[in-house]
């Protein structure tokens, strides 16, 4: 374990990258900053033994007095390639930016714009999506243009390689009625290939889903939903080189799904579908080998494809806020509340066939930042599937970071980071933050942040 630190801010966010035998670096910014004029990425190197060598920050980049929002921080080897979209009223313009971090020079290229369309108002500024290729070669960002009444939805299609070169671009005018708002998510292949999956009458009998695949010179609608089968969560997966989507479902059996309740939204089983073929390979209800009753607005965690295995973990996540209680009546202050779980792992074959459906974690809810400790990450390690997370059975006292192990003969021996606090009998084991922890491949070693109060440790674990 390294020293003890404290966050410079309550809503500042630590990330752990470029793991290496020698070291890492740690990501450092604030969430939620509400001014305009500034947002700061500091990148801070630390050596084998955990102690800080160089620190580099910068500024995403400004359009007027208004800076960016940070959309997707993508890893390579060696650089962080950051991307952040912004508009401006005055300049008339929404657009994407991309700035490199090379880890060598410890440098940070210019800005350059990727994607860029006019706008009038900020009502009516229309919205992108980005998209990053499961082998990270390619990104894919769809510029929605801005709502137009009485007229068709328009997108814009940009791909790059991850050395930021345009591969092609493409503009469509779609069939669909332009709106505010859609229910829509983007994914791109490692091949370039571009596909939005898009969801219509979300809340009434006739929800649909599609699929729209562009490919630089035409769009492709692909039937995506039956009569019993309502994809809601989803990723892109690569199946030994064979892209696919899987996720979760619902069987549309209730008579309207409501996005705002507060026990979540219907999920009945997992699936997986083959883009080549456009074909459901597999839709498996949940049945009674678990307590199915919590899966409700599940989230995908994470996929893991080992030869003809594919580990598929999610969690229910809800968010909701209240405005603070006591003080000043007329108080802005806004707490968050999240749960998560209770959570499944699924275990289906790369012909879509249902191997095993296990529950997890039981629900847990957090206030404000607390939720950095909820939640849990998986590795696939020592030919085993690893789950990091925190103990939180409610029965019982103990708290701090755990690893199961699946679909392995063997649990692996996992030596717990302790600390000493003030006035207690025992050492405590601190809580891990579980998207902090990252693997060095090929090295049998572990990073990652753990947290008790106010102080944090960053954790080194070889084997």
């Amino acid at each position: 374990m390294s020293s003890s630190f404290n966050k410079e801010n309550k809503n500042d966010i630590y990330k752990i990258v470029l793991p290496s035998p020698y070291g890492f670096t740690k990501l450092h910014y604030l969430e939620n900053v509400f001014m305009d004029n500034t947002k700061s990425m500091i990148l801070t190197k630390y050596d084998q033994e955990m102690k800080s060598t160089d620190t580099k920050s910068f500024n995403l980049p400004k359009l007027g007095l208004r800076a960016s929002d940070l959309q997707e921080v993508i890893e390579l080897d060696s650089q962080l390639i950051f991307l952040s979209t912004v508009m401006d009223k005055k300049l008339g313009k929404h657009q994407v930016n991309a700035q490199v971090y090379l880890s060598k020079e410890s440098s940070v290229s210019d800005n350059k714009i990727l994607a860029s369309f006019e706008i009038e108002k900020y009502s009516r500024s229309g919205f992108y999506q980005i998209s990053i290729s499961p082998d990270k070669s390619k990104i894919a960002i769809v510029a929605n243009m801005p709502y137009e009444k009485k007229k068709k939805e328009t997108v814009k299609v940009w791909v790059y390689d991850n050395q930021l070169n345009l591969l092609w671009e493409q503009k469509e005018t779609l069939t669909y009625n332009s709106e505010k708002v859609y229910e829509e998510k983007l994914f791109v292949q490692n091949s370039g290939e571009v596909i939005m999956s898009k969801k219509t009458n979300s809340h009434k009998k006739t929800r649909k889903s599609e699929l729209l695949i562009f490919n630089s010179n035409s769009v492709d609608i692909v039937d995506f939903s039956s009569t019993d089968f309502m994809p809601m969560q989803t990723k892109l997966i690569e199946v030994n080189g064979n892209p696919m989507l899987t996720g979760f479902f619902w069987d549309g059996k209730t008579v309207i799904i409501k996005t705002n309740q507060t026990e979540g939204v219907d999920n009945d089983g997992a699936f997986l579908f083959d883009l080549n073929t456009k074909k459901l390979l597999g839709a498996h209800k949940w049945n009674n080998t678990i307590n199915s009753k919590d899966l409700k607005s599940l989230q995908v965690i994470s996929v893991n494809v080992i030869n003809d295995d594919i580990y598929l973990l999610g969690e229910k996540q809800l968010e909701t806020s209240e405005f603070k209680k006591g003080g000043n009546s007329m108080t802005t202050e806004i707490d968050y509340f999240y749960t998560y779980g209770s959570s499944v792992l699924v275990n289906i074959d790369t012909k879509g066939t249902l191997k095993s459906f296990k529950n997890l974690f039981e629900s847990k809810k957090y206030k404000n930042n607390e939720k950095e400790k909820g939640s849990f990450s998986s590795l696939y390690l020592e030919d085993g599937l690893r789950i990091f997370s925190n103990y939180n059975k409610k029965e019982s006292k103990y708290r701090g970071i755990m690893v199961n192990s699946f679909f392995f003969d063997n649990q692996i021996s996992f030596l717990k980071p302790k600390i000493t606090i003030p006035n207690y009998n025992y050492p405590v084991v601190p809580y891990v933050l579980s998207k902090t922890i990252k693997e060095v491949k090929n090295y049998n070693i572990l990073y990652y942040i753990t947290n008790y109060g106010d102080r944090y440790w960053f954790n080194k674990t070889t084997w």
